[in-house]
């Protein structure tokens, strides 16, 4: 039953960098912040989602080279199309077969790798549960309380938009402002 306020913070990285913290003025004065939830940032998903399908997208086209396309070709015209001229009088065309169907596998695991490596980064990322207010926050289904924070380590905040937070438990939560927004009003709503 208070009323709905706004403050703008700046953080000191830029003069462009605002964090907009939004409170509720209660009845004695106090400024209450509202509860927040860390979202996924839509640049970081939209980038990691680009290069995980383009990544998927070469693992199935150097999949499809090297298990259908290449095996059913001759060995002479695999070698015409590729080197854009006639094989050269006496060279080992088998060899040279098995060494291009070899290295498209290659290339398609390779893909299937970084497409696996960043599409699983970005499911990480939006599965992560963070939500701050006055009193504490919620990570990972698990209350913290403000005193259960030993330290915030701020040292990649004005490179990187990091921030570690230390536990009085033992534990340690990173947050990522390029991975999610809502970083910058934890950093502004919990100074040290």
């Amino acid at each position: 039953t208070g009323k709905l306020g706004t403050n703008v913070h700046r953080d000191g990285a830029e003069a462009n960098d605002v964090a907009i913290l939004e409170y509720i003025i209660s009845e004695d004065n106090f400024a209450i912040l509202l509860p927040m939830k860390l979202k996924l940032n839509k640049e970081y998903a939209h980038r990691h989602l680009f290069v995980t399908l383009l990544m998927a997208g070469l693992c199935c086209w150097f999949g499809y080279d090297g298990c259908i396309r290449y095996p059913a070709m001759s060995a002479a015209d695999l070698y015409k199309s590729i080197e854009k001229q006639d094989p050269p009088a006496g060279a080992n065309l088998v060899t040279f077969k098995a060494e291009k169907i070899r290295r498209q596998y290659e290339f398609s695991g390779i893909a299937l790798l970084v497409s696996l490596v960043v599409g699983l980064r970005l499911l990480k990322s939006a599965r992560f549960d963070f939500e701050f207010d006055d009193d504490g926050f919620t990570c990972r289904g698990r209350r913290f309380a403000r005193a259960d924070i030993d330290r915030i380590d701020r040292s990649q905040w004005e490179k990187k938009s990091i921030l570690t937070l230390r536990m009085t438990d033992g534990t340690k939560i990173v947050l990522d402002g390029w991975h999610h927004t809502g970083v910058r009003e934890f950093a502004a709503a919990y100074p040290g």
